[in-house]
């Protein structure tokens, strides 16, 4: 963690009371649900969407809990204030309990993530993985699978691992959303099979802004040899540019680049809206 406090129920805290007992079974069997938030320059990106899909998510595991709409963000704009943030990134862990007054919302900072800027021009590598995660609409704590195949793609170089269903459809990756397209348009997993990502949901504006189609279907393994580019999404990511899936290659679409260029200018001004 980095800065001096973090947030538990809203009240903030010193760092080294941020502590889970041994004994804790709801967070040991991962009922909980978590979201991560990027600060910039002390901007707070798309505090809105991650406080409701934490409530989403919570209320897809039937996780009760006490707080309000509006008091996540306002825990948030504390912490960030009280640390005087400038980069970092936010965890924030829900978990539940036998009744609703049980549950904790601890919020931490922690240092930003910033990829490798050689991978936006040359494009990255994924792996693929034979798995899918419970309850694929909720960010939930229960991550063995995303871990194991994170930790593979890691073993093997890669940037992220990309979960490969029972029907050897390609969903999501581990952290990430993936979108392919075929030159002129795009096509991501149908909503069902996914974590509706909240960088998946703001590109999705500057795809419509530039009047990109886009579809959801089933996006099967085998045809990756016919995709004419691929992208992963997500907080730390933005957009991140495939260039091979296992052993086959992609081409480096102009089209991706385009959407990349154009969001990285969509987020410029978002942060300067809001300094």
């Amino acid at each position: 963690m980095i800065g001096p406090m973090f947030s538990l129920n809203g009240e903030l805290r010193p760092v080294a009371e941020a502590t889970v007992p041994l004994d804790d079974v709801a967070f040991a069997y991962g009922f909980g649900v978590y979201e991560t938030l990027k600060v910039r320059h002390g901007v707070v990106y798309f505090a809105d969407l991650h406080e409701e899909r934490l409530w989403e998510s919570a209320r897809t595991i039937d996780l009760e809990h006490p707080f309000k709409p509006g008091d996540f963000r306002r825990f948030v704009d504390e912490l960030t204030a009280a640390n005087g943030l400038g980069d970092a990134n936010l965890k924030a862990l829900l978990v539940g309990g036998a009744k609703a007054s049980d549950a904790r919302l601890s919020i931490l900072a922690l240092n930003p993530l910033f990829p490798d800027r050689k991978d936006y021009k040359q494009g990255a590598t994924a792996i693929s993985w034979s798995g899918e995660r419970v309850f694929p609409r909720a960010k939930t704590l229960n991550m063995l699978v995303s871990y194991l195949a994170f930790r593979e793609a890691q073993n093997l170089g890669a940037y992220d691992a990309l979960l490969v269903n029972r029907r050897g459809e390609v969903t999501e990756g581990t952290r990430t959303n993936l979108f392919v397209t075929d030159g002129t348009g795009l096509a991501t997993a149908p909503a069902g099979q996914v974590l509706a990502g909240v960088t998946q949901l703001t590109v999705r504006q500057v795809v419509r802004d530039l009047g990109i189609s886009l579809e959801e279907r089933p996006l099967p393994l085998s045809e990756v040899g016919t995709w004419q580019g691929a992208f992963l999404t997500s907080t730390s990511t933005k957009i991140m540019p495939l260039r091979r899936i296992d052993a086959t290659a992609l081409p480096l679409s102009p089209l991706v680049d385009k959407l990349r260029l154009a969001y990285d200018g969509w987020l410029d001004a978002y942060g300067r809206r809001r300094s």
